[in-house]
This record gives C-alpha cells, sequence and structure tokens, in this order.
C-alpha cells in the first residue's frame, strides 16, 4: 500500500509542476518575444532502473522542461526602433554576465543615444559591440530590413551609422532561459550571423502563447491533480482503518 502512496504522490507533485508552468505561459501572454515552456513526463515502470532507483515503487515525474522556439504573431507599432524577425534568429544584447539572445525587438534609446533593450540591457551589432546613434532624434533614425541604422544628415542625406546583430543558433536546446525573455548559449552551442535577416519594422513579435491551448493544459493538469488528490486520500483512509482493526486485539 505504501507503494501506492508514493506513486499517487509523485504523480500529484508532476502535475503540480505542470500547472506552474502552465500559469507562467499565461502569466507572459501578452508579453513581445515570450516563448511559451513545456514539460514532459515519464515514469519508472519496469527493469533495473525501476527496481534499483525507484525501489518499486511506480514514480511518475517531470522529465524536462523545453521552450517552444515557435515563431509568434505579428503586431504592428508604427515605432522605427520596433524590429520583428521573420525567421529563425535571435537579437544579440549584452548582459550582465555575457552575451545574451532574444526574440523581443522593442527597443529604444537611452540618454546617450545607446540602443537599448525596454530593461535597459545594450543591443549589440554584427561586432558584438553596443550600439550608438549619437545626436539624432528619433524621427530622423530609419532601419531596413537588414537591420541596418540610417541617421538623416542636415543636409537631407542619410548615412549608415551600424547595423544590429541578428544570429541564428544551431542548436537552440542549448539556450539557457535567463530573465524576461532573454536566454544565454550553454556549451555546444553556436552561432552564425545572419547576412540578410529580414527584420521587419515598426513591428514586434508577440508571444507564442495560445490561451486557449494553455487553459485546456490547465483543466486537464487540475483534473488530474485532484484525481491524484483523491488516490491519497483513499489511502489515508485505509491506513486510519488500519490503525482502527490493530486496536481490537
Amino acid at each position: 500500500m505504501v507503494s501506492g502512496k508514493y506513486s499517487a504522490l509523485s504523480g500529484a507533485i508532476a502535475r503540480e509542476q505542470s500547472m506552474a508552468n502552465i500559469t507562467a505561459n499565461l502569466a507572459n501572454v501578452n508579453t513581445a518575444g515570450y516563448r511559451k515552456t513545456s514539460v514532459s513526463f515519464e515514469s519508472l515502470l519496469k527493469g533495473t532502473q525501476q527496481t534499483a532507483e525507484a525501489k518499486g515503487i511506480n514514480y511518475s515525474r517531470i522529465k524536462g522542461n523545453f521552450s517552444d522556439f515557435t515563431p509568434g504573431p505579428m503586431t504592428q507599432t508604427g515605432n522605427p526602433l520596433d524590429m520583428a524577425i521573420n525567421s529563425d534568429g535571435f537579437f544579440k544584447l549584452q548582459g550582465p554576465e555575457g552575451t545574451l539572445y532574444t526574440r523581443r525587438g522593442d527597443f529604444s534609446l537611452d540618454e546617450k543615444g545607446n540602443l537599448q533593450t525596454s530593461n535597459g540591457l545594450p543591443v549589440l551589432n554584427e561586432a558584438n559591440a553596443p550600439i550608438n546613434i549619437p545626436d539624432t532624434i528619433t524621427n530622423q533614425i530609419s532601419v531596413n530590413s537588414l537591420g541596418e541604422i540610417s541617421v538623416m544628415a542636415r543636409d537631407g542625406g542619410q548615412s549608415v551609422i551600424g547595423r544590429v546583430g541578428v544570429v541564428t543558433i544551431n542548436d537552440t536546446s542549448k539556450l539557457k532561459r535567463e530573465a524576461d525573455t532573454t536566454f544565454s548559449l550553454q556549451e555546444g552551442g553556436q552561432e552564425t550571423v545572419m547576412v540578410e535577416p529580414m527584420l521587419t519594422i515598426g513591428s514586434l513579435e508577440t508571444s507564442n502563447v495560445n490561451m486557449t491551448e494553455q487553459m485546456t493544459l490547465m483543466i486537464s493538469s487540475l483534473r488530474t491533480f485532484e484525481t491524484y488528490h483523491k488516490v491519497l486520500k483513499s489511502y489515508s483512509d485505509l491506513g486510519q482503518k488500519q490503525d482502527e482493526l490493530g486496536s481490537l486485539a
């Protein structure tokens, strides 16, 4: 009976973790560039792993948590510094501890003319250097689909002063989720600069979270959790009955 109790408990814990994951996705349904996370389950049912590691108990647990990099829909903003990537790829940022990657392109300028994210992280160019746009105002800036940033001179001419760095990652499973919508690249991952990234300027890629899908998953997980909870209560009731029977002698 103890084996069944722990099996039900492991299942309940796994479903609780799944609901926490779904809650995080729903909380970011309106976050630009957010990539939803998903979980996969596994059970130890038979073989040497089940007998050696699980000690005969049929555990159910979370096998892994991974990010879904399926592109999200785009929304037009009209802001000349908002950018969306029309293919696979990531913008490069300078994080506190190294290079970060994101699909979120709602950029702006700080008081010194540095291009930055909404959280104040510097946006990098192809050479991994911050992008600075001096002595100008937003309506004098234009960005083309290749990420080239141009400013208008006083004589009406335009000059390219930088290019936003956009890269592809050879294995997105090597991307580790960091704060907000950023990722760091783990060992074994490699970036490649995109020569023609095909950006849509004045638009943002929104979250790839499907609210209907996530709500369906939450209801399913909640019902499964409640089932495990009922099983645990049944085991508890059986234990009380056993104690009562044992005290009759």
